[in-house]
């Protein structure tokens, strides 16, 4: 396999595989603020990317949102992650050959 090939094949893999991290950290749950009539919690690791607003006074609504900016720097962190692991993967079963 041609080595470009290889290197925008483990560089999707990363990717991809960030990605799906990115959503699944979305069950990490963060109390971010937490005071007399206010509960915000966030949801991502390591960034809270997605935000529960919630003011604690009855028929009070809760309030959502979601940050791209963070969403996009929990996928690079993961990607990274996950690349670094896949490159000493790659050299430790270069070197058993």
């Amino acid at each position: 396999m041609n080595m470009n090939r290889m290197l925008v094949l483990i560089l999707l893999v990363a990717l991809v595989s960030g990605s799906i991290a990115t959503l699944i950290s979305k069950f990490y749950k963060q109390n971010l603020f937490q005071r007399l009539g206010v509960s915000i919690t966030g949801y991502g690791f390591p960034l809270s990317w997605y935000i529960e607003s919630q003011i604690v006074y009855p028929n009070s609504p809760i309030v959502y949102s979601f940050s791209w900016e963070f969403f996009a720097r929990d996928i690079a962190f993961w990607s990274l992650i996950i690349s670094v692991l896949i490159a000493v993967a790659f050299r430790w079963f270069n070197e058993r050959e």
